[in-house]
């Protein structure tokens, strides 16, 4: 493989296959389908055209990314590192280790954002802890609105930034760095406040899978048992929500009632929960009154 005319998909693919193999069989993982997975979306290609156009000539760049993406990975890194690609709501994002990796449960505030929310013009929303800015970015895709979008990250707010750009909606959103609303005036006022805030709770560390751990911690973390920036951000977002205005919460595993509590224990009214979907209370939204 001396030139670029020279690496073929086929061998590459190969290549791709004996970096991964043993490090796949020690963690129990297909090796095939993490090296065809993690070639086609280097490439840009279906997993079908990875696995049959063999002699498809990779170029010299293309090739060095796909072998660096499969040294990443058995260094316990996530795919979407290694391939710089997650996605979300059908939508293609850019994710780095200064974000938090887009999960399909967070898809159910989006679920619940379209519910409350089809059909209404000129929507204004706040997007609390933005990250890759896939909650932002999804509701603009689909709703009539603009977000501001904050983070505390000036790294991820260059990658939400870029994000945006990717998805055509760069002129809907307003980025800001700010520790949650430091930063916002309270004289501005929306529709809803969104938040898919930190809130697995710092002595569950040992419990979290070695591929989690790679993500940005202070994304991942709350002290208060995972509590934290739910009431902080139920505190302050009174003050920045319309009447009849909506809070909307991502919440983790057996956190929904206690965060429906925190709401309710702020004057938050007609408080609901929806189910991601593997069945888990997922979403924990209300209203002002």
């Amino acid at each position: 493989m001396n030139g670029s005319k020279d690496k073929k998909l086929g061998s590459v693919l190969e290549e791709v296959i004996n970096i991964l193999k043993d490090y796949c069989a020690e963690n129990g993982e297909d090796y095939k389908r993490i090296a065809i997975l993690l070639v086609s979306q280097i490439l840009n290609i279906d997993k079908s055209q990875a696995i049959l156009e063999k002699n498809l000539t990779i170029e010299e760049e293309d090739y060095q990314r796909i072998i660096s993406a499969a040294k990443k990975y058995t260094m316990d890194f996530p795919l979407q590192y290694c391939t710089n690609k997650a996605y979300f709501m059908g939508l293609e994002f850019y994710v780095d280790e200064d974000v938090l990796i887009p999960r399909f449960d967070t898809e159910t505030l989006i679920e619940v954002a379209i519910e409350l929310f089809n059909r209404k013009e000129n929507l204004n929303f706040l997007d609390v802890g933005t990250g890759s800015g896939c909650i932002a970015i999804a509701l603009c895709k689909f709703l009539d609105c603009k977000v501001i979008a904050v983070d505390i990250s000036e790294n991820a707010l260059r990658v939400a930034e870029k994000n945006a750009k990717l998805n055509g909606v760069f002129d809907k959103i307003h980025f800001v760095k700010s520790n949650l609303f430091e930063n916002i005036p309270p004289s501005l006022k929306f529709d809803a406040i969104f938040s898919n805030p930190p809130y697995i709770s710092e002595n569950e560390i040992s419990m979290l899978d070695k591929r989690v751990l790679k993500e940005p911690k202070q994304a991942l973390f709350s002290k208060e048992n995972g509590l934290y920036y739910f009431q902080e951000i139920a505190k302050n977002a009174r003050q920045y929500l319309k009447k009849g205005g909506y809070i909307i919460f991502e919440v983790g595993y057996r956190q929904s009632q206690h965060v429906k509590k925190i709401l309710k224990d702020l004057g938050y009214v007609d408080i609901k929960s929806k189910n991601d979907l593997n069945n888990i209370e997922r979403c924990v939204y209300a209203t002002l009154g």
